[in-house]
């Protein structure tokens, strides 16, 4: 019947040579044929004849050879030329409208985020302040360019900013999480961020992201400072999480206990800055009466610690 017959038929077979694990030569035979319901046996034919043959096999590398001396090791980080001129909070006013006003998925709207980053570095926190009173609205998608681009700006003055709208509730929830995880990678932390940063810790409303968020920044300001125990603004944050501990972090219910285990977290996190909690930790790993969940946090926030204040003396025999 007509419906048993084929439109389309096709043969392919191929020969290949391979010597020593190399394909020398390949001949390939393909017919094809199209058959019409109507005219039984008749139809076209096509007939393709391929061959692929290797002439030579090139030893020399392609690349030009450098000489070593010419190396050197840089960062992958993006990088842009330093200009000296003055930027003016109305000309970042005018970048936003201009990033509002943009295709979202141009490479214009990339090139103009990454001017608008790059020109916030060069504000003050005052020229900061007017800029989000001037811009803080919402584009079309509700899009706020200056909510997503001050978490790459870096600065002291956004950060400062960016601690004043978590704390005046300005920016919706999602916003506040993602600033919180950007203190994580600023570059060169000051001890003025750390000192705007510190009372969001005491806030009833402080969630685990402020906690790691602020003690990771603190972790790294130490990094490049030493003795930073003795910086205010590092002994502030300190003082506000061993209080948290209550002198040996004993707990009264289920929810005191997960706020107690945060919090032995972000000590863990703060690292170097964490040596003047040490005792206390101590303590609140080797009760036994406290939950093992607690003594297994108090135990862990040792992890960053400089290996000067001596664990090993801190934390008692069969602990």
């Amino acid at each position: 019947s007509q419906s048993e017959q084929h439109l389309l038929s096709s043969k392919l077979e191929c020969v290949q040579s391979i010597k020593d694990g190399v394909l020398e030569e390949a001949k390939c035979s393909e017919s094809d044929r199209a058959t019409l319901f109507s005219h039984k046996g008749s139809g076209a034919q096509t007939q393709t004849q391929s061959a692929l043959k290797l002439f030579q096999v090139e030893t020399e590398t392609l690349y030009r050879k450098v000489d070593s001396e010419d190396l050197y090791v840089s960062s992958i980080l993006y990088e842009r030329e330093q200009t000296k001129r003055e930027v003016s909070g109305g000309e970042v006013t005018e970048l936003v409208w201009k990033l509002c006003l943009a295709h979202s998925a141009s490479y214009e709207t990339a090139d103009l985020f990454m001017t608008l980053v790059f020109e916030l570095r060069h504000l003050a926190f005052e020229a900061l302040r007017a800029l989000w009173q001037r811009s803080s609205f919402k584009c079309r998608d509700n899009w706020q360019p200056l909510i997503d681009a001050l978490p790459s700006c870096a600065t002291e003055a956004c950060v400062v900013l960016m601690k004043e709208l978590i704390a005046s509730g300005e920016v919706e929830e999602d916003k506040v999480e993602y600033f919180f995880w950007s203190f994580t990678f600023i570059p060169k932390p000051t001890s003025g961020m750390i000192e705007s940063l510190a009372p969001l810790l005491k806030s009833p409303r402080a969630s685990q992201s402020c906690f790691l968020g602020v003690t990771a920044l603190l972790h790294r300001f130490c990094s490049a400072h030493s003795s930073c125990d003795g910086v205010p603004a590092v002994q502030s944050v300190m003082r506000t999480l061993g209080k948290f501990l209550g002198g040996n972090c004993t707990v009264q219910d289920s929810e005191h206990l997960r706020k107690v285990q945060l919090v032995l977290k972000a000590i863990g996190n703060a690292g170097l800055a964490a040596a003047s909690l040490a005792p206390v930790l101590s303590l609140c790993a080797s009760l036994k009466s406290h939950p093992l969940e607690i003594r297994l946090a108090a135990i862990q926030a040792f992890r960053r610690i400089p290996c000067s204040v001596r664990v090993s003396e801190v934390l008692p025999a069969g602990t």
